[in-house]
């Protein structure tokens, strides 16, 4: 055992702790007369199905375990999910959707969603089992945009820095199945959402942009936010016109807080990133480790936070308190990175472990490993990246300089030559974005460094 496998160690326990299937028996009860999750309940008709919808890169565990709960309640149920992600068994009908722009599957999963809860019995009750991912892969334009002006907003969003929850503002407002207008076109007189949060803050409407709950933004600020991230002019002429013209009242607004549709619906969360935290902490005091979380809602800029999160593990490591007692530094959330018009291959998590490098450069028995908890790290097959205090020296010997690889938004194959990428797959699920720091070493002569090396400096002792 080694620094660098108790770091993977502990993040994997994090990812279990958020694990679909445990998260939805752990929230939602089904009795024989009621049903609901959170400590709150509603009737549960004589001789009523509950139909599922399960969207999101969780959905497939999410729905077998509703599935299995509801018992002989179970009437159908539809999932949409990337591909890779898992899929349920049974009776559900699987549908593959594009992510993190949607595709020609995301518009057609869109259409097939709202015939679904459009041709449920009134009588019967919908079960909408939401995750991360979902904003892309259930998507259905609002007339008179089209699927193209719509993949084409989302992708300019998706690389303008802005935050996740100004991106879903303006989301919300092109879409027939987001902020609401979901549990809109439902014909149920009962609904109930469980949700596996993606998004720093756990506010429900931001979660695949709020396809069953109240959206409180505006067609109004969705205009605003375009402006303040210099947006406007770089989105399709037809997004324009459509936003301007709800602003100006001429297109139906979302549903509000406070509609009436939303008095038959309950919400509850059933993971969050808190979760993970509290997993990777228990795993962390089973190795030895004194867990210190520095934050649930970790934002800014990738780069910035990837050295604060650096300098802070390479000042404890130096402390005396942590050379008393080995120090497990965690922290979860979702920062931002700009990409401009040309840029390499990488994700936000591989960036942050690189940016994380410098100010750990020469410190010793340091680990510092970030990861998305979905597996993905970016349009990569990693998960995210890894580094500790000889990183910088190894980047060197390759002929690598990080401050660079940073600037041009190239760390995967900066990562792959110095033997940091983290590659987990697919984990059926998200919580954002998981931050494990190590210092000091409970397991000093456990065994040797499990740490995939470099072809050029395998014969170089870490420092």
């Amino acid at each position: 055992m080694s620094l660098a496998s108790d770091a993977r160690a502990i993040a994997r326990a994090g990812v279990a702790a958020v694990e679909p299937g445990v998260a939805v028996r752990r929230t939602l009860k089904v009795e024989a007369r009621r049903w609901g999750a959170a400590g709150r309940s509603r009737p549960l008709p004589p001789g009523a199905n509950v139909h599922v919808v399960a969207v999101g890169k969780a959905a497939g565990a999410m729905s077998e375990a509703a599935a299995q709960l509801l018992g002989e309640r179970f009437g159908t149920g539809i999932a949409v999910l990337p591909e890779g992600s898992p899929a349920p068994g049974g009776a559900f009908r699987v549908l593959r959707a594009g992510h993190p722009v949607p595709d020609a599957g995301s518009f057609r999963a869109g259409r097939e969603v709202l015939r679904f809860v459009d041709s449920a019995s009134r009588t019967d009750r919908l079960l909408f089992l939401i995750s991360g991912g979902g904003s892309a892969l259930l998507e259905h334009p609002v007339p008179p945009l089209t699927p193209a002006e719509l993949r084409s907003a989302a992708r300019r969003l998706l690389a303008s820095g802005a935050p996740i929850q100004a991106m879903n503002t303006i989301r919300r407002h092109l879409s027939a199945v987001k902020g609401g207008r979901l549990a809109a076109a439902t014909r149920p007189e009962g609904f109930l959402t469980l949700a596996i949060s993606d998004v720093v803050g756990d506010t429900p409407w931001d979660v695949a942009s709020g396809p069953t709950v109240p959206d409180p933004s505006t067609f109004r600020s969705a205009c605003e936010v375009a402006r303040r991230y210099q947006l406007w002019d770089r989105l399709p002429r037809g997004v324009r016109r459509l936003l301007r013209s709800g602003a100006a009242g001429q297109i139906p607004e979302t549903p509000k807080p406070g509609a009436p549709l939303f008095r038959v619906g309950e919400f509850a969360f059933a993971a969050t990133n808190r979760d993970a935290i509290r997993g990777a902490a228990a795993a962390a005091r089973k190795k030895g480790f004194r867990p210190w979380v520095l934050s649930d809602r970790v934002v800014g800029s990738t780069v910035e936070m990837g050295r604060l999160h650096g300098e802070v593990l390479a000042a404890l490591a130096r402390s005396r308190s942590a050379r008393a007692r080995p120090v497990c530094l965690l922290s979860a959330g979702e920062t931002t990175v700009v990409l401009g018009r040309s840029h390499g291959r990488g994700g936000r998590n591989q960036e942050f472990a690189l940016a994380a490098a410098a100010p750990l450069a020469g410190v010793r028995s340091v680990e510092l490993l970030s990861i998305g908890t979905d597996g993905v790290d970016g349009p990569t097959d990693a998960a995210g990246g890894q580094v500790y205090g000889g990183t910088v020296r190894r980047a060197r010997a390759a002929g690598i300089d990080i401050a660079s690889v940073l600037e041009r938004h190239d760390a995967y194959p900066a990562l792959v030559r110095i033997g940091g990428l983290v590659r987990t797959g697919p984990t059926g699920t998200n919580v954002m974005d998981l931050h494990v720091g190590l210092t000091g070493d409970p397991g000093a002569g456990r065994g040797k460094s499990s740490r995939p090396r470099a072809a050029r400096s395998r014969r170089r002792r870490r420092s």
